[in-house]
C-alpha cells in the first residue's frame, strides 16, 4: 500500500460522511497493490457500515471516513497511538509533586488565546503520540511563561529519548523530563520524518535550552483537578482510542473506560465547558474537528481519562514575559 506521511490537505467538513470506495480512494490519494485492494475495500465497506449504524442511533457524536477507514481498530491503534502504560513508572527525578487545586472558571480553551498553542501536528504512521503530547505541553507552558511560540522537535524525543521505545510507543511525562535535561531543538532545525532514526542532537542548536522546562507535576483526581489545571495551562493526558476515535468526524464523544480499559493514546486537553473537555490529538487537521475532539464529561472517566495521571512541564522561574 503507497501510503504517504504527508496527505493532502482535505478539510473534512467537506467531505462526505460516507462514499463509494473509488470515491474515497481518489478524496484521500490512496493506491493499493494486488490482493490487498480486496482486502482493504472490505474493511472500508465494513468500516462505512458501522458509521452508517453508528450515526442512526441519533448520537451525540458522528462518525465518517477519514485517512483512516481502510483500516480494522487493531490495525488503526497499532499504527497511529503509542502512548504505553506509565503507571508502573515510578518518579523520577523531573517530578515536582502534585498540582495544587486552584479557582477554576466557567469554561476554558486556550485555542482562542493567542499565541499560545501550534497548529495541529501530525504523527503519521509513527507511534510517537507520547512525543507530540510532551512536546506540545512545553510549547504551550513556554509560551505562557515566556510571551513566545515555538515550535519544538517530536523527532529528537523520537531518536533520542531512549527511555521510551521511539516509533513503538513511550512516555509523554519522560519526554518532558528529557526536554528539561537535554533542550530541545526547532521543529525546522531536527524536522520530522516519521520514523525512528538515529539521534542527532549534536549536530544541532538548541531553540530551548536545557534546563528551561525543570520538570513536571502530576494532575492527579479527576474533573476539578483537571479543570484547574487548565486554568493555568494546557495539559498532557492519555486516553483509549479506539473505533470512534479512528471514524471520529464531530460532536461529543461519550464513553466510560471500564474496568478493563487501558490508554494507549497521548494527547492535550486544552480546555473544557460545562459539559466537554476539549482535546487536541497529532492525526493532522482533516481528523475530527480540525484536529480536536470533545470528551463528554458526564461519564466519570471518558476513554481512560483519568486512568493515568495527567502532567504539565514546570517552566523554570528565569523564563518571564
Amino acid at each position: 500500500m503507497k501510503f504517504a506521511f504527508a496527505l493532502p490537505f482535505v478539510a473534512a467538513a467537506d467531505v462526505p460522511l460516507t462514499m463509494s470506495w473509488e470515491d474515497w480512494k481518489t478524496e484521500f490519494g490512496m493506491t493499493f497493490n494486488g490482493d490487498e485492494e480486496d482486502s482493504k475495500r472490505s474493511v472500508y465497506e465494513a468500516n462505512v457500515a458501522t458509521i452508517e449504524a453508528e450515526n442512526s442511533k441519533n448520537n451525540t457524536y458522528t462518525l465518517g471516513v477519514n485517512q483512516f477507514a481502510h483500516l480494522t481498530e487493531d490495525e488503526f491503534v497499532a499504527q497511529f497511538t503509542g502512548g504505553e502504560d506509565g503507571s508502573a513508572l515510578g518518579p523520577d527525578d523531573a517530578h515536582m509533586g502534585e498540582l495544587e487545586i486552584g479557582e477554576r472558571a466557567s469554561s476554558v480553551d486556550w485555542t482562542t488565546k493567542s499565541g499560545v498553542v501550534n497548529k495541529v501536528k501530525n504523527q503519521g504512521q509513527c507511534g510517537s503520540c507520547w512525543a507530540f503530547s510532551a512536546v506540545g505541553t512545553v510549547e504551550s507552558a513556554y509560551a505562557l511563561a515566556a510571551g513566545r511560540l515555538g515550535s519544538y522537535s517530536e523527532q529528537q524525543l523520537v531518536d533520542c529519548d531512549h527511555r521510551s521505545h521511539g516509533c513503538k510507543g513511550g512516555f509523554n511525562q519522560l519526554g518532558m523530563s528529557y526536554i528539561g535535561s537535554t533542550g530541545s531543538f526547532s521543529e525546522s532545525g531536527y524536522p520530522y520524518k516519521g520514523k525512528d532514526g538515529t539521534c542527532r542532537a549534536s549536530q544541532c542548536s538548541k531553540a530551548l535550552p536545557a534546563g528551561t522546562v525543570t520538570g513536571y507535576r502530576s494532575v492527579k483526581g479527576k474533573t476539578a483537578v483537571l479543570e484547574s489545571a487548565l486554568n493555568s495551562q494546557p495539559v498532557s493526558v492519555t486516553v483509549k482510542a479506539g473505533l470512534s476515535w479512528q471514524l471520529y468526524r464531530k460532536g461529543v464523544l461519550s464513553k466510560e473506560c471500564g474496568a478493563l480499559g487501558r490508554p494507549n493514546h497521548a494527547v492535550i486537553a486544552v480546555g473544557y465547558d460545562a459539559d466537554t473537555f476539549k482535546i487536541r490529538n497529532s492525526w493532522g487537521k482533516i481528523w475530527g474537528e480540525h484536529g480536536y475532539v470533545r470528551l463528554s464529561k458526564h461519564d466519570s472517566n471518558p476513554f481512560c481519562l483519568f486512568k493515568q495521571t495527567p502532567f504539565v512541564p514546570t517552566i523554570s522561574a528565569d523564563v518571564t514575559v
